[in-house]
């Protein structure tokens, strides 16, 4: 498409959406409307269409509706008076003014609406994992339990669960689980758990310590002379049966294991991964085995199988769990003097540290535990637009074959498509406000302003990505149009409603001269605004490899 005909395919509707919004309630409000243009200069396509006058511009950076005694100092005919703006109550002319940035904001729903009813399928709120010292595992929730309600609401899918435990940091909540066919109630309290949102912004959010993947049955060896070590099983395979008994998760092969305890010989199917390097990508190829393990009797018959969700698979050279001298093989024992099982303990007290020193309890096999201390960095990389993003880095990769209870229909599916598509216009909205107060109180520099040569690459990259990102980001920007709007500046839709609003104060307009005043400051301002991020939007896709 090219990045010129992607940026008039994104900002062509959402300039059209916000004049549009204008012409309906000026209509609303018996304004005449003389002219709706889509683009700004000396017209090249126009049509009269009653009393209004439609055009396509050359310059595609805006548009605009001129209404009848909108201008001051352009005389209005004696008999179309009581048509003019000026010539409507105040509300009247609120309304029509803001209409333009409400029509931004109804859009991002109307799109969220068909991307969300075009999902057939949810994530079901199964448990998949319940997480070491966590308030699931205190109230004792289990894998595979079911939550079908939350305080009386039902649930119908895994996010919609999240969403309300994480609005209830601390607070008690009644969930209604269902569980080997039986529909019964538990009682837990979510942990506050600090996080760092998408603004940057940290606040505090309800966790109970589930999640939705199953792990396999895939197993770690740390004892070089354990059973399963002489028999040949290594870190990463996946047992498939235990004694013919088939296997799905490695909770499955624990209970088993534990079961056989004592037992003189067990039988294993296992699954090892067999890489093969093709002509674009590396493939995995996984062959069957066989073992038969004798457990040890000196060692209480332990077999030497361990999970391998706490095994490292993977430590990217020169990170902090490479500097700690983690390497791939070891198995974290503790973090902080804590001892856990599952990975996403260790990944959870990792992100509240932050860049603060965190002491691991770390075996080699064949070794002897050692202590090490792990001091996680901000690293910054950039996303396919080319925006920097910041991220803690730890270094270290678990093995980690997990999979997933299947898809299920969504239940009402009209429904549930308005509900998200308003859930996530709303957020979407407090995040850019958010960003809007971080700028106006300094926390953010005027370095992260865009223009329309960032809008052209971000609506070329989104075009390249296929029309759900494309739809997506449109949906962003009209929020975006429609915050600007709002804003206190004369020329701009909000600074007409706060012209307004002081004549509301004052009990009359305010004088001629201050509107044209205000209108050149604020005119310098958004030109030096426009300035900043031309330069900035240089930098980052011309200048910056």
């Amino acid at each position: 498409m090219g990045s010129l005909g992607a940026l008039l395919v994104l900002i062509g509707p959402l300039i059209f959406v916000h004049e549009l919004g204008h012409l309906l309630a000026a209509k609303l409000v018996d304004v005449k409307a003389v002219r709706f243009s889509i683009g700004f200069g000396p017209p090249l396509l126009r049509r009269q269409i009653g009393e209004t006058e439609w055009c396509l511009a050359p310059i595609p950076l805006g548009g605009y509706v001129s209404l009848l005694g909108q201008a001051p100092g352009i005389p209005v005919p004696p008999d179309e008076a009581d048509r003019s703006l000026a010539a409507k109550p105040l509300w009247a002319r609120y309304l029509v003014l803001a209409a333009g940035p409400l029509a931004n904001f109804v859009l991002p729903v109307i799109l969220y609406f068909f991307f969300f009813l075009g999902q057939a399928t949810v994530t079901p709120p199964v448990i998949g994992t319940v997480v070491d010292d966590s308030a699931a595992a205190a109230a004792g929730l289990q894998q595979g339990d079911r939550i079908v309600a939350v305080e009386g609401e039902d649930v119908a899918s895994w996010s919609d669960m999240a969403r309300r435990v994480a609005r209830a940091p601390g607070q008690e909540l009644r969930i209604q689980l269902v569980r080997d066919g039986k529909r019964f109630d538990r009682f837990v309290t979510p942990r506050k758990v600090s996080i760092t949102d998408a603004t940057g912004e940290r606040h505090e959010v309800g966790r109970l310590g589930i999640t939705a993947v199953f792990y396999a049955p895939q197993v770690g060896i740390l004892d070089p002379r354990s059973a399963a070590a002489r028999e040949g099983l290594r870190t990463g395979d996946v047992v498939t049966s235990v004694n013919g008994e088939p296997l799905r998760t490695v909770e499955d092969l624990q209970r088993l294991l534990a079961d056989l305890r004592g037992d003189a010989q067990i039988r294993l199917t296992y699954l090892r991964a067999r890489p093969q390097r093709g002509p674009i990508a590396t493939f995995l190829w996984y062959d069957s085995h066989h073992a038969q393990i004798l457990p040890r009797k000196d060692a209480g018959f332990e077999t030497g199988i361990l999970p391998a969700n706490t095994f490292v698979r993977t430590v990217a050279p020169g990170s902090p769990a490479d500097e700690a001298g983690i390497r791939p093989g070891d198995r974290v024992l503790q973090v902080q003097g804590q001892p856990f099982a599952r990975w996403e303990y260790l990944a959870e007290r990792l992100q509240q540290a932050g860049e603060e020193p965190v002491e691991l309890l770390v075996q080699s096999p064949g070794a002897r535990p050692r202590a090490v201390t792990v001091r996680q960095r901000i690293v910054t990389f950039r996303d396919v637009y080319r925006h920097d993003r910041r991220m803690l880095l730890f270094g270290a990769e678990p093995y980690a074959k997990t999979f997933r209870m299947p898809a299920e229909p969504i239940r009402g599916r009209f429904t549930h498509a308005a509900r998200a598509a308003l859930s996530s216009t709303w957020d979407l909205v407090g995040q850019i406000g958010t960003v809007l107060r971080q700028m106006l109180t300094f926390r953010r520099g005027v370095e992260e302003i865009g223009s329309v040569i960032g809008m052209a690459t971000l609506a070329e990259t989104a075009a390249e990505r296929g029309p759900t990102e494309f739809m997506l980001l449109m949906a962003l920007l009209s929020i975006n149009l429609g915050i600007i709007n709002l804003l206190p500046i004369p020329i701009l839709d909000g600074g007409h409603l706060l012209f307004f609003t002081i004549e509301a104060i004052r009990r009359r307009p305010l004088e001629q001269r201050a509107r044209e005043v205000a209108s050149a400051i604020g005119l310098a301002v958004l030109l030096v605004l426009m300035l900043i991020a031309a330069r900035n939007d240089i930098m980052r896709y011309w200048m910056d490899p």
